[in-house]
């Protein structure tokens, strides 16, 4: 069976245990042995330590084929930074790395919207940059340039919601069709 790292925030929310039980109950449904954080679900709540869950996510990295990261944005305009380094590291073990998000908005146009929130935007340069002088990314990219341009040189694909669901932080309709093309992508 294949190992398949699933990689996200969803470990930080307050029911967390049922939504990556679900998660992995539909990653053995397409045929993949999820491995990552929230993977011991018939284990009591441990309390860790950073050192031991570093290690933990750390082996289970190098043991994973593939990586599934939810780049959903977290705590801001981008995805959550745990998240982008489990995908950077995935990327440079030469892994096979994909990802979804549930925002439909470019990183750009979040940007914009979000972090500016409606303040005027200079256009004149070419390159847009917002009222503090700090140019904005314009790619039509899902998240940072870097986090899916590394995801398409693995030979991965970045999967988006067309459009917002209800609750962003816990839909798996993406989450499932990434599933479904990763796992007819295997043959």
């Amino acid at each position: 069976m294949t190992t398949i790292y699933l990689a996200g925030p969803e470990v930080f929310l307050p029911d967390a245990t049922p939504i990556m039980v679900e998660k992995r109950r539909l990653a053995r449904q397409f045929g993949f042995e999820p491995i990552g954080p929230g993977s011991d679900e018939n284990q009591t709540p441990v309390k860790r330590t950073a050192a031991e869950i570093y290690a933990r996510n750390d082996a289970a990295m190098r043991k994973a084929e593939i990586c599934l990261a939810n780049i959903t944005p977290f705590r801001g305009v981008s995805a959550d930074p745990g998240t982008v380094y489990e995908i950077g590291f995935m990327i440079a073990l030469g892994k096979s790395v994909f990802a979804y998000t549930n925002h439909p908005d470019d990183y750009g146009l979040r940007v914009r919207s979000t972090w500016y929130a409606g303040q005027p935007i200079d256009e004149t340069s070419g390159r847009p940059r917002g009222p503090d002088g700090i140019a904005i990314e314009n790619h039509g990219m899902a998240d940072n340039l870097m986090i899916d341009g590394g995801i398409e040189a693995t030979g991965g694909k970045v999967f988006r919601a067309i459009a917002l669901p209800a609750d962003p932080a816990r839909d798996l309709t993406i989450y499932f069709e990434a599933l479904r093309t990763i796992a007819s992508m295997r043959g």
